[in-house]
Protein backbone atom coordinates (compact mmCIF):
# COMPACT_ATOMS: atom_id res chain seq x y z
CA UNK A 1 0.00 0.00 0.00
CA UNK A 2 3.20 2.34 0.83
CA UNK A 3 4.71 1.35 -2.17
CA UNK A 4 1.48 2.59 -4.27
CA UNK A 5 1.18 5.61 -2.87
CA UNK A 6 5.34 6.36 -2.96
CA UNK A 7 4.67 5.45 -7.03
CA UNK A 8 1.80 7.87 -7.20
CA UNK A 9 3.25 10.67 -5.88
CA UNK A 10 6.36 10.50 -8.17
CA UNK A 11 4.09 9.92 -10.89
CA UNK A 12 2.48 13.26 -9.73
CA UNK A 13 5.78 15.15 -9.24
CA UNK A 14 6.85 13.49 -12.69
CA UNK A 15 3.89 15.54 -14.29
CA UNK A 16 4.41 18.56 -12.96
CA UNK A 17 7.61 18.73 -13.28
CA UNK A 18 6.54 18.08 -16.90
CA UNK A 19 3.70 20.35 -17.01
CA UNK A 20 5.67 23.39 -15.61
CA UNK A 21 8.50 22.81 -18.56
CA UNK A 22 5.40 23.21 -20.83
CA UNK A 23 4.26 26.25 -19.59
CA UNK A 24 7.71 27.46 -19.41
CA UNK A 25 8.40 26.83 -22.99
CA UNK A 26 4.83 28.51 -24.14
CA UNK A 27 5.63 31.45 -21.98
CA UNK A 28 9.31 32.03 -23.87
CA UNK A 29 7.68 31.50 -27.17
CA UNK A 30 5.39 34.18 -26.35
CA UNK A 31 7.28 36.57 -24.34
CA UNK A 32 6.70 39.96 -26.05
CA UNK A 33 10.42 41.30 -25.68
CA UNK A 34 11.72 38.20 -27.54
CA UNK A 35 9.17 37.79 -30.54
CA UNK A 36 11.51 36.42 -32.70
CA UNK A 37 11.83 32.94 -31.42
CA UNK A 38 8.51 32.41 -33.05
CA UNK A 39 9.76 32.26 -36.29
CA UNK A 40 13.65 32.07 -35.54
CA UNK A 41 14.01 29.16 -37.90
CA UNK A 42 12.58 30.87 -40.59
CA UNK A 43 14.08 34.48 -40.63
CA UNK A 44 17.60 34.57 -41.29
CA UNK A 45 19.14 36.40 -38.31
CA UNK A 46 22.43 37.31 -39.64
CA UNK A 47 21.44 38.98 -42.47
CA UNK A 48 19.16 41.84 -39.87
CA UNK A 49 19.75 44.86 -40.17
CA UNK A 50 18.21 48.75 -40.04
CA UNK A 51 16.35 48.58 -42.97
CA UNK A 52 14.50 45.15 -41.50
CA UNK A 53 14.49 46.16 -37.43
CA UNK A 54 13.85 50.05 -37.03
CA UNK A 55 11.07 49.58 -39.39
CA UNK A 56 7.08 49.46 -39.23
CA UNK A 57 6.97 46.52 -41.35
CA UNK A 58 9.23 44.91 -38.14
CA UNK A 59 7.17 46.35 -35.12
CA UNK A 60 3.87 45.13 -37.03
CA UNK A 61 5.33 41.72 -36.84
CA UNK A 62 6.45 42.32 -33.44
CA UNK A 63 3.78 44.70 -31.91
CA UNK A 64 5.03 44.00 -28.31
CA UNK A 65 8.78 44.41 -29.17
CA UNK A 66 10.46 47.48 -28.07
CA UNK A 67 14.54 48.74 -28.31
CA UNK A 68 15.11 51.63 -25.39
CA UNK A 69 18.28 53.81 -27.55
CA UNK A 70 19.78 56.60 -25.65
CA UNK A 71 22.53 59.45 -26.47
CA UNK A 72 23.98 61.10 -23.45
CA UNK A 73 20.38 62.47 -21.61
CA UNK A 74 18.29 61.76 -24.43
CA UNK A 75 16.52 58.42 -24.98
CA UNK A 76 14.85 57.38 -28.07
CA UNK A 77 11.64 54.73 -27.64
CA UNK A 78 10.90 52.57 -30.84
CA UNK A 79 8.49 50.28 -30.84
CA UNK A 80 4.80 50.01 -32.88
CA UNK A 81 3.78 52.95 -31.08
CA UNK A 82 6.41 55.44 -30.92
CA UNK A 83 6.61 57.33 -34.31
CA UNK A 84 10.48 57.10 -34.28
CA UNK A 85 12.14 56.60 -37.67
CA UNK A 86 15.75 55.15 -38.88
CA UNK A 87 15.99 58.18 -40.75
CA UNK A 88 14.73 60.70 -38.06
CA UNK A 89 17.49 59.64 -35.70
CA UNK A 90 20.06 60.17 -38.62
CA UNK A 91 18.81 63.66 -38.93
CA UNK A 92 19.16 64.15 -35.79
CA UNK A 93 22.56 62.89 -34.85
CA UNK A 94 23.77 64.33 -37.80
CA UNK A 95 26.63 67.44 -37.43
CA UNK A 96 27.55 68.61 -40.75
CA UNK A 97 31.44 69.07 -40.73
CA UNK A 98 32.93 72.55 -41.11
CA UNK A 99 35.87 73.03 -43.22
CA UNK A 100 38.80 75.22 -41.98
CA UNK A 101 38.83 78.73 -43.21
CA UNK A 102 41.91 80.83 -44.36
CA UNK A 103 40.75 84.93 -43.82
CA UNK A 104 42.82 86.74 -46.16
CA UNK A 105 43.87 90.46 -44.99
CA UNK A 106 46.32 91.90 -47.16
CA UNK A 107 46.43 95.00 -45.92
CA UNK A 108 46.83 93.49 -42.39
CA UNK A 109 49.73 93.23 -40.40
CA UNK A 110 48.63 89.58 -40.02
CA UNK A 111 48.09 88.66 -43.93
CA UNK A 112 46.46 85.51 -43.13
CA UNK A 113 43.95 83.73 -40.50
CA UNK A 114 43.19 80.41 -40.46
CA UNK A 115 39.82 79.65 -38.61
CA UNK A 116 39.95 75.55 -37.50
CA UNK A 117 37.98 73.42 -38.32
CA UNK A 118 34.67 71.10 -37.07
CA UNK A 119 34.47 67.48 -36.60
CA UNK A 120 31.31 66.47 -37.58
CA UNK A 121 29.23 63.70 -36.41
CA UNK A 122 26.73 60.98 -37.85
CA UNK A 123 25.16 57.32 -36.66
CA UNK A 124 26.80 54.58 -36.43
CA UNK A 125 25.09 52.08 -38.61
CA UNK A 126 26.94 49.16 -38.55
CA UNK A 127 27.54 49.22 -34.42
CA UNK A 128 23.85 49.91 -33.85
CA UNK A 129 22.63 47.51 -36.10
CA UNK A 130 25.20 44.86 -33.97
CA UNK A 131 23.76 46.16 -30.70
CA UNK A 132 20.39 45.85 -31.81
CA UNK A 133 20.90 42.10 -32.78
CA UNK A 134 22.90 41.49 -29.63
CA UNK A 135 19.58 42.24 -27.93
CA UNK A 136 17.74 40.56 -29.94
CA UNK A 137 19.81 37.27 -29.70
CA UNK A 138 20.52 37.70 -25.77
CA UNK A 139 16.93 38.33 -24.80
CA UNK A 140 17.69 41.24 -22.99
CA UNK A 141 15.89 44.73 -22.88
CA UNK A 142 18.87 47.13 -21.06
CA UNK A 143 18.92 50.23 -23.22
CA UNK A 144 21.34 50.97 -25.99
CA UNK A 145 23.64 53.46 -25.79
CA UNK A 146 23.84 55.17 -29.61
CA UNK A 147 26.93 54.88 -31.14
CA UNK A 148 28.12 57.52 -34.08
CA UNK A 149 30.90 58.44 -35.99
CA UNK A 150 32.81 61.35 -36.41
CA UNK A 151 33.09 62.73 -40.21
CA UNK A 152 36.15 64.45 -40.95
CA UNK A 153 36.25 67.80 -42.77
CA UNK A 154 37.52 68.13 -46.10
CA UNK A 155 39.87 70.52 -45.01
CA UNK A 156 41.75 71.36 -41.98
CA UNK A 157 43.52 73.55 -40.64
CA UNK A 158 47.01 71.57 -40.76
CA UNK A 159 46.33 71.16 -44.51
CA UNK A 160 45.61 74.58 -45.24
CA UNK A 161 48.39 76.04 -42.72
CA UNK A 162 50.45 73.47 -45.50
CA UNK A 163 49.08 74.92 -48.74
CA UNK A 164 50.09 78.79 -48.45
CA UNK A 165 53.30 79.59 -49.24
CA UNK A 166 54.95 82.73 -50.60
CA UNK A 167 55.29 80.78 -54.31
CA UNK A 168 56.72 83.73 -55.89
CA UNK A 169 57.68 87.65 -55.95
CA UNK A 170 58.51 90.23 -58.17
CA UNK A 171 59.10 93.89 -58.33
CA UNK A 172 59.25 96.92 -60.96
CA UNK A 173 60.72 100.11 -60.39
CA UNK A 174 59.21 103.42 -60.77
CA UNK A 175 61.96 105.60 -59.26
CA UNK A 176 61.80 108.45 -62.18
CA UNK A 177 58.30 108.42 -63.13
CA UNK A 178 55.98 111.16 -63.34
CA UNK A 179 53.30 111.57 -60.79
CA UNK A 180 50.50 110.34 -62.99
CA UNK A 181 52.22 107.13 -63.83
CA UNK A 182 53.38 105.95 -60.35
CA UNK A 183 49.32 106.42 -59.44
CA UNK A 184 48.25 104.69 -62.44
CA UNK A 185 50.67 101.70 -61.57
CA UNK A 186 49.89 101.20 -57.94
CA UNK A 187 46.22 101.37 -59.00
CA UNK A 188 46.11 99.06 -61.45
CA UNK A 189 47.54 96.69 -59.29
CA UNK A 190 45.62 97.56 -56.29
CA UNK A 191 42.57 95.81 -58.08
CA UNK A 192 44.31 92.66 -57.59
CA UNK A 193 45.58 93.35 -54.00
CA UNK A 194 43.56 90.16 -51.61
CA UNK A 195 42.66 88.40 -54.96
CA UNK A 196 41.75 84.97 -54.52
CA UNK A 197 42.52 82.63 -57.37
CA UNK A 198 40.81 79.31 -57.17
CA UNK A 199 41.83 75.94 -58.84
CA UNK A 200 41.19 76.25 -62.62
CA UNK A 201 40.28 79.77 -63.02
CA UNK A 202 41.08 82.05 -65.19
CA UNK A 203 41.41 86.08 -64.90
CA UNK A 204 41.92 88.54 -67.08
CA UNK A 205 44.09 91.72 -66.28
CA UNK A 206 41.67 94.22 -68.25
CA UNK A 207 38.09 92.64 -66.67
CA UNK A 208 39.55 93.31 -62.99
CA UNK A 209 41.43 96.66 -63.91
CA UNK A 210 37.99 97.84 -65.94
CA UNK A 211 37.93 100.35 -68.53
CA UNK A 212 40.56 102.82 -68.28
CA UNK A 213 39.41 105.38 -71.17
CA UNK A 214 36.61 106.03 -68.36
CA UNK A 215 37.78 105.56 -65.54
CA UNK A 216 38.38 108.54 -63.40
CA UNK A 217 40.85 106.99 -61.55
CA UNK A 218 43.37 106.56 -64.02
CA UNK A 219 45.23 109.61 -65.50
CA UNK A 220 46.74 110.97 -68.08
CA UNK A 221 50.68 109.75 -68.43
CA UNK A 222 53.22 108.66 -71.35
CA UNK A 223 51.68 105.70 -73.34
CA UNK A 224 53.43 103.64 -76.23
CA UNK A 225 50.87 103.55 -79.27
CA UNK A 226 52.32 102.03 -82.67
CA UNK A 227 55.65 102.50 -81.76
CA UNK A 228 55.08 106.21 -80.62
CA UNK A 229 55.25 107.75 -77.36
CA UNK A 230 52.28 109.68 -77.02
CA UNK A 231 49.65 111.28 -73.73
CA UNK A 232 47.21 108.99 -72.98
CA UNK A 233 44.77 107.88 -70.01
CA UNK A 234 46.29 105.24 -67.70
CA UNK A 235 49.85 105.50 -69.24
CA UNK A 236 51.73 103.16 -66.96
CA UNK A 237 49.04 100.38 -66.24
CA UNK A 238 50.78 98.18 -68.43
CA UNK A 239 53.79 97.97 -65.98
CA UNK A 240 51.09 96.98 -63.41
CA UNK A 241 50.41 94.07 -65.54
CA UNK A 242 54.16 93.38 -66.20
CA UNK A 243 54.94 92.61 -63.40
CA UNK A 244 51.95 90.62 -62.36
CA UNK A 245 53.14 88.86 -65.11
CA UNK A 246 56.57 88.10 -63.57
CA UNK A 247 55.66 87.19 -60.27
CA UNK A 248 52.58 84.84 -61.91
CA UNK A 249 55.47 82.75 -64.41
CA UNK A 250 57.79 82.43 -61.09
CA UNK A 251 54.72 80.70 -59.31
CA UNK A 252 54.85 78.28 -62.33
CA UNK A 253 51.50 80.07 -63.14
CA UNK A 254 50.00 79.19 -66.47
CA UNK A 255 49.63 82.06 -68.72
CA UNK A 256 47.02 82.18 -71.49
CA UNK A 257 47.85 85.60 -73.34
CA UNK A 258 50.36 88.01 -73.14
CA UNK A 259 51.71 90.33 -75.54
CA UNK A 260 54.64 92.41 -75.88
CA UNK A 261 55.28 96.24 -76.14
CA UNK A 262 55.82 97.84 -80.02
CA UNK A 263 59.09 99.33 -78.17
CA UNK A 264 61.32 97.60 -75.33
CA UNK A 265 60.83 99.06 -71.95
CA UNK A 266 63.29 100.06 -69.03
CA UNK A 267 61.76 98.74 -66.16
CA UNK A 268 61.62 94.54 -66.72
CA UNK A 269 64.07 92.41 -69.12
CA UNK A 270 63.53 92.07 -73.09
CA UNK A 271 60.63 89.14 -73.69
CA UNK A 272 58.95 89.56 -70.18
CA UNK A 273 57.02 92.57 -70.70
CA UNK A 274 52.66 92.17 -70.51
CA UNK A 275 51.43 94.85 -72.64
CA UNK A 276 47.73 95.76 -72.32
CA UNK A 277 45.14 97.97 -73.80
CA UNK A 278 41.43 98.24 -73.86
CA UNK A 279 40.52 96.47 -77.29
CA UNK A 280 43.12 93.85 -78.72
CA UNK A 281 45.54 93.25 -75.80
CA UNK A 282 45.06 91.07 -72.27
CA UNK A 283 47.12 89.46 -69.80
CA UNK A 284 45.14 86.46 -69.12
CA UNK A 285 46.26 83.56 -66.55
CA UNK A 286 44.77 80.58 -65.39
CA UNK A 287 45.16 78.49 -61.81
CA UNK A 288 46.43 75.15 -62.78
CA UNK A 289 48.26 74.74 -58.95
CA UNK A 290 45.09 72.68 -57.88
CA UNK A 291 45.21 74.83 -54.80
CA UNK A 292 43.92 78.34 -54.18
CA UNK A 293 46.12 81.36 -55.34
CA UNK A 294 46.64 84.20 -52.65
CA UNK A 295 47.51 87.84 -54.53
CA UNK A 296 48.88 90.46 -52.52
CA UNK A 297 50.06 93.71 -54.28
CA UNK A 298 52.13 96.60 -52.82
CA UNK A 299 53.89 99.83 -54.10
CA UNK A 300 55.69 102.92 -52.36
CA UNK A 301 57.30 105.84 -54.11
CA UNK A 302 59.92 103.83 -55.62
CA UNK A 303 58.60 100.15 -56.41
CA UNK A 304 55.59 98.58 -57.14
CA UNK A 305 55.61 94.72 -55.75
CA UNK A 306 53.38 91.51 -56.48
CA UNK A 307 53.59 88.91 -54.22
CA UNK A 308 52.15 85.09 -55.05
CA UNK A 309 50.98 82.94 -52.22
CA UNK A 310 49.65 79.31 -52.58
CA UNK A 311 50.31 75.83 -52.02
CA UNK A 312 54.70 75.53 -51.48
CA UNK A 313 56.32 74.48 -54.79
CA UNK A 314 57.97 71.37 -55.29
CA UNK A 315 60.81 71.26 -52.54
CA UNK A 316 64.04 73.18 -53.75
CA UNK A 317 62.58 74.45 -56.65
CA UNK A 318 63.04 78.23 -58.04
CA UNK A 319 61.92 79.83 -61.13
CA UNK A 320 63.89 82.65 -62.88
CA UNK A 321 63.86 84.20 -66.15
CA UNK A 322 66.58 84.63 -69.28
CA UNK A 323 66.58 86.75 -72.19
CA UNK A 324 68.30 85.65 -75.55
CA UNK A 325 68.87 88.25 -77.99
CA UNK A 326 68.60 86.87 -81.47
CA UNK A 327 69.16 90.18 -83.86
CA UNK A 328 69.07 93.93 -83.63
CA UNK A 329 66.72 95.53 -86.26
CA UNK A 330 68.61 98.52 -87.27
CA UNK A 331 66.13 102.02 -87.26
CA UNK A 332 67.06 104.93 -89.22
CA UNK A 333 66.24 108.57 -89.56
CA UNK A 334 63.20 110.00 -90.93
CA UNK A 335 63.23 113.62 -92.24
CA UNK A 336 60.22 115.46 -91.90
CA UNK A 337 58.95 118.99 -93.72
CA UNK A 338 58.30 121.78 -90.53
CA UNK A 339 55.22 122.72 -92.72
CA UNK A 340 53.53 123.90 -89.81
CA UNK A 341 56.49 126.05 -89.01
CA UNK A 342 56.36 124.14 -85.35
CA UNK A 343 60.53 124.12 -85.49
CA UNK A 344 60.63 127.17 -87.03
CA UNK A 345 63.16 128.50 -84.37
CA UNK A 346 65.69 125.62 -85.61
CA UNK A 347 65.26 125.94 -89.39
CA UNK A 348 63.66 127.78 -92.16
CA UNK A 349 65.35 126.60 -95.11
CA UNK A 350 65.57 123.39 -96.91
CA UNK A 351 68.71 122.12 -96.29
CA UNK A 352 68.27 123.24 -92.34
CA UNK A 353 67.88 120.51 -90.37
CA UNK A 354 67.22 119.78 -86.60
CA UNK A 355 67.31 116.19 -84.75
CA UNK A 356 64.15 115.64 -82.61
CA UNK A 357 65.24 112.03 -81.41
CA UNK A 358 67.98 109.60 -82.63
CA UNK A 359 66.46 106.07 -83.77
CA UNK A 360 65.67 103.55 -81.19
CA UNK A 361 66.67 99.96 -82.87
CA UNK A 362 63.89 97.14 -82.59
CA UNK A 363 65.14 93.39 -81.30
CA UNK A 364 64.31 90.24 -81.89
CA UNK A 365 64.62 88.41 -78.81
CA UNK A 366 63.69 85.03 -76.88
CA UNK A 367 62.54 84.55 -73.45
CA UNK A 368 63.33 81.20 -71.37
CA UNK A 369 62.45 80.10 -67.95
CA UNK A 370 64.99 78.48 -65.86
CA UNK A 371 63.86 75.85 -63.57
CA UNK A 372 66.80 75.23 -60.28
CA UNK A 373 66.18 72.71 -58.36
CA UNK A 374 68.42 73.35 -55.14
CA UNK A 375 70.50 75.63 -56.84
CA UNK A 376 70.99 73.45 -59.95
CA UNK A 377 70.00 74.24 -63.47
CA UNK A 378 67.43 71.19 -64.16
CA UNK A 379 64.71 72.74 -67.08
CA UNK A 380 64.72 75.31 -69.18
CA UNK A 381 61.61 76.28 -71.30
CA UNK A 382 61.27 78.54 -73.90
CA UNK A 383 58.20 80.91 -73.35
CA UNK A 384 58.57 84.02 -75.77
CA UNK A 385 59.39 85.05 -79.01
CA UNK A 386 58.86 88.61 -79.58
CA UNK A 387 59.80 91.19 -81.99
CA UNK A 388 59.97 94.90 -80.61
CA UNK A 389 59.86 97.12 -83.70
CA UNK A 390 61.99 99.89 -82.72
CA UNK A 391 61.51 103.45 -83.51
CA UNK A 392 62.24 105.69 -86.31
CA UNK A 393 64.90 108.95 -85.28
CA UNK A 394 63.19 112.32 -86.31
CA UNK A 395 64.62 114.81 -88.59
CA UNK A 396 63.22 118.20 -89.40
CA UNK A 397 63.35 120.10 -92.36
CA UNK A 398 62.92 123.85 -93.14
CA UNK A 399 60.61 124.46 -95.93
CA UNK A 400 60.97 127.47 -98.00
CA UNK A 401 63.45 127.29 -100.89
CA UNK A 402 66.91 129.07 -100.35
CA UNK A 403 67.29 132.54 -102.48
CA UNK A 404 69.99 134.45 -103.84
CA UNK A 405 72.51 135.63 -101.12
CA UNK A 406 71.72 133.34 -98.48
CA UNK A 407 74.31 130.89 -97.08
CA UNK A 408 73.11 128.28 -95.37
CA UNK A 409 75.24 127.04 -91.84
CA UNK A 410 77.14 124.27 -91.59
CA UNK A 411 75.13 121.07 -91.37
CA UNK A 412 75.96 119.31 -88.25
CA UNK A 413 73.24 116.79 -88.51
CA UNK A 414 74.06 112.95 -89.10
CA UNK A 415 71.62 110.92 -91.04
CA UNK A 416 71.47 107.59 -89.51
CA UNK A 417 70.53 104.51 -92.07
CA UNK A 418 68.18 101.62 -91.42
CA UNK A 419 68.17 98.03 -92.60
Amino acid sequence: MKKNKAKHLFNFIVCGVAVSFMILAVLMVTSPNFPHLQDEMSENFENLSLDNILTEEYFNKYPNQTFNLVFGDKEYRFNKNSGNSIEKLKEELYIEPIDAKVIFNPNSEEVFIIQDEVVGQELDTDNLTLYLKNSIKNKTTENIVIPTNAVAPKQTKQQLENGITLRSEFSTSIVGSQAGRKHNVSYGLSAFNGMIVLPDEEVSFNKVTGDRNFDSNYQDATVIVNGEYVQGKGGGVCQASTTLYNALIRADVEILEVHNHSLPVKYVPLAFDAMVNDTTSDLVFKNNTGSPLYILTSATDEKVTVKIFGAPLEDGLKIDTRTEKIREIKKGDKIIPDTEGKYSKYVTFKGEYYRVKYPQNGQECVGYLLYYKNGELVNEKKVRHVYYQGQDGIIIEGTEDVYEGVTLPTNTVNFITGN
